[in-house]
């Protein structure tokens, strides 16, 4: 790695890093101060954008993680992170969730879906679950390499918390007892933990 890329990779790591975090603070903040209109345990996250204010926090907090992924996305071309074309395609189809939930509207109600609400819908399947798929791809490929063995564990053990917590929220879709709303937060924190952890390989390459 040349010295230029390895000054230039490493803040785009840490600003990577601190726009998640920000992202994950307002899902927080929205969270608690939302609590009397929205359930966090029952409901979605995005049924704060049906609420005064909320919507442009909503609308913030993703395109925080928008901002995030492409600086994660040029500190790892910066930094030489190995990678395959499957990844690169995982992780661009997480982002392209990410637009779709903010470009169309969630249901107002399960009971009345909507084409929009649909969209939306698909648009989260596709963003909680290409993710930790493509940590799991891009650690399974980190570890051919002896430089990138203990990122490859880190980054394999994300994966897993993302994968597990996915598909717990994606059975609450069906089973109506589980709490799908406190399910998908977890399942938003895990997937903060695959981009921090990702971003802290990045940093740490360079030192």
């Amino acid at each position: 790695m040349t010295p230029r890329a390895a000054f230039s990779s490493s803040p785009l790591a840490t600003v990577t890093l601190v726009m998640a975090a920000a992202a994950q603070a307002i899902v927080a903040g929205l969270s608690l101060g939302y609590a009397g209109n929205v359930d966090p345990l029952r409901d979605p996250v995005s049924d704060y954008a049906w609420h005064r204010g909320g919507r442009f926090l909503f609308a913030a907090a993703v395109l925080l993680l928008l901002a995030a992924a492409g600086a994660l996305a040029v500190a790892a071309h910066l930094a030489a992170l190995p990678r395959t074309p499957l990844t690169i395609t995982l992780f661009v189809l997480w982002a392209a969730g990410l637009v779709v939930v903010l470009l169309f509207r969630s249901n107002v109600s399960a009971e009345d879906p909507t084409l929009s609400g649909q969209i939306h819908r698909a648009g989260g399947a596709i963003l909680f679950t290409s993710l930790p798929l493509a940590a799991w791809t891009l650690s399974t490929r980190l570890r051919a390499e002896r430089r990138w063995l203990a990122a490859a564990s880190t980054l394999r053990r994300g994966a897993i918390a993302g994968v597990v917590t996915a598909a717990a929220f994606g059975t609450s879709q069906v089973v109506d007892w589980l709490p799908i709303g406190l399910l998908e937060r977890i399942a938003l924190l895990a997937e903060f933990v695959i981009i921090a952890t990702t971003a802290g390989v990045l940093r740490r390459a360079v030192r």
